[in-house]
């Protein structure tokens, strides 16, 4: 099993939302199968959300969320960025 790296976008209107997932999976393909069963159950509002490419629109197309981008990373690689992100004034 290899750790990817899932960066998923959600829009609403203007506002963009990015959010970092890390997914242990065989490959890319059985990684992104992961990501969109994720994203299906996204909204707890919208239990029937439509398909979209890489992803699916909530609320009668009011938010969408889809994969961003599927890297091959490491879990120590992952936390780096995760540490760095929330960080205020690192050393």
């Amino acid at each position: 099993m290899s750790d990817f790296w899932v960066k998923i976008i959600e829009k609403e209107d203007e506002d963009i939302t990015r959010h970092h997932y890390l997914v242990s999976a065989e490959g890319p393909k059985e990684a992104k199968k992961a990501a969109l069963e994720f994203i299906k159950h996204f909204m707890d509002e919208d239990s029937e959300p439509e398909k979209i490419p890489d992803g699916y629109a909530f609320c009668n197309r009011a938010i969408f969320v889809q994969i961003g981008d599927i890297k091959e990373t490491t879990k120590e690689d992952f936390k780096d960025f995760l540490l760095k992100m929330h960080t205020i004034n690192p050393a």
